[in-house]
């Protein structure tokens, strides 16, 4: 009787186990950082793109938003992500209780101004595009992310809603410098996104 015990008792064990090893992958498929979950892999335009890195954007000392990067081939290239004809994508998880569109609006013409000072007219007309996504307020938890695929341009989603898909990799390469440019939004931001 108490071998048949035995015996029940490991039969047990044993299923435990397996179920444990068959949900433990899934868990270990994100990376957490300040508190925020972030996926290892994404599907971008049908292909997988890696987690290259995850940062902190400050404004003086205060936590805005953390960002991530994606790419089909990751690099910590600074240049190299911004030239990469890929599928890409930067995600913004804001932690601060809320960023008005005003803030959004000042920080991209900022990041612009000093990455791209002289764009032409057509650039112009799509950096114009791209600050009109920023109408209502971000709160915290909430998401921007622009996702960039070679054949259709970069696509703007505030919020989970698609807000413009902005055509051309002039504005991706313009976009992208404000965070992997030689004048960078934030240095850390940037070390961090590039999994330094």
């Amino acid at each position: 009787m108490i071998r048949e015990k035995n015996l029940v008792h490991a039969s047990w064990l044993v299923a435990l186990v397996g179920i444990l090893t068959l949900t433990l992958p899934a868990v270990s498929h994100t990376k957490e950082f300040s508190g925020v979950n972030f996926a290892d892999e994404v599907t971008i335009g049908q292909q997988p793109c890696k987690l290259v890195g995850v940062g902190m954007r400050k404004k003086l000392v205060v936590d805005v938003y953390c960002g991530a990067l994606y790419m089909r081939e990751p690099t910590q290239d600074p240049q190299q992500v911004i030239a990469a004809e890929q599928p890409k994508r930067v995600l913004l998880h804001v932690v601060y209780k809320q960023v008005e569109p005003n803030q959004w609006v000042e920080g991209w013409q900022e990041g612009f101004k000093k990455n791209t000072p002289n764009p032409d007219a057509a650039l112009k007309g799509k950096i114009e595009q791209f600050m009109q996504c920023f109408t209502e307020p971000v709160r915290k938890g909430q998401e921007v992310q622009v996702t960039y695929l070679p054949d259709k341009g970069t696509e703007v989603m505030v919020n989970k809603q698609v807000k413009a898909t902005i055509t051309g990799s002039d504005f991706m390469k313009a976009l992208w410098s404000i965070w992997f440019g030689k004048e960078p939004a934030s240095e850390s931001l940037m070390k961090g996104m590039l999994g330094k």
